[in-house]
């Protein structure tokens, strides 16, 4: 079976996208030897797809991910997800770009997982649940995401992260029971666990205003 050449789209860099009559979908490089397949019309056939699948799709799969990977991290699920959206679906390529990216540092799950950690502790504190369900959703292995969360979570990390949110969320003169309402929906939403949630609330019922007994 035929197909050939409809239309040649400009992506960063050197990447060019090219769809054909067919809905084929083909990402390479320009300046490369796929140049040849950069014009309209182009008639390609089943060993000319062959190339384009694997021959030109592995360096134009590398300069790709290396553009996500200049943006943030990615994890090795991110990467297979974002290579098959660009339309390389090859095994053998795409295994041969991830093994490429692992071995020069590029991903690491384990400093991915780390790295996001400490950064919601910094910039936004949340529970172990929602770090949990980010990490999942990106791919993590389980096993890293639990070691990983455990020692972030030592030393009481996440009661007086709660505590804090919560104390900045009591207003005065509130209602004691509605205010231990709000903060436990507000709380339970940041992925803190069921203990710490309960334990503040039920200090709030008893007039204690959370994160006086948590600051350093």
């Amino acid at each position: 079976m035929h197909d050939e050449i409809a239309e040649v789209r400009r992506r960063a860099g050197k990447l060019r996208e090219i769809r054909t009559a067919g809905g084929r979908r083909f990402l390479v490089l320009k300046d490369t030897p796929a140049d040849r397949f950069l014009d309209t019309g182009i008639p390609i056939g089943p060993e000319e797809i062959e190339e384009l699948e694997t021959e030109h799709a592995l360096p134009a799969g590398m300069a790709y991910a290396y553009r996500l990977l200049a943006i943030r991290d990615r994890t090795e699920h991110e990467i297979r997800t974002s290579l098959a959206g660009e339309g390389i679906t090859s095994p053998r390529v795409v295994d041969e770009i991830v093994a490429s990216l692992e071995r020069q540092g590029y991903l690491d799950d384990r400093r991915l997982a780390s790295g996001y950690i400490r950064y919601t502790m910094e910039h936004r504190p949340s529970g172990p649940h929602l770090m949990r369900r980010k990490l999942r959703k990106a791919g993590v292995e389980e096993g890293v995401i639990e070691e990983e969360i455990a020692l972030a979570m030592s030393g009481g990390y996440e009661a007086r992260a709660a505590a804090r949110l919560a104390g900045e969320r009591i207003r005065a003169g509130e209602d004691r029971r509605k205010s231990a309402r709000r903060v436990h929906g507000f709380l339970t939403r940041r992925g803190f666990s069921s203990p710490v949630v309960n334990d503040i609330c039920a200090g709030i019922l008893r007039g204690e205003v959370p994160g006086e007994d948590h600051e350093q």
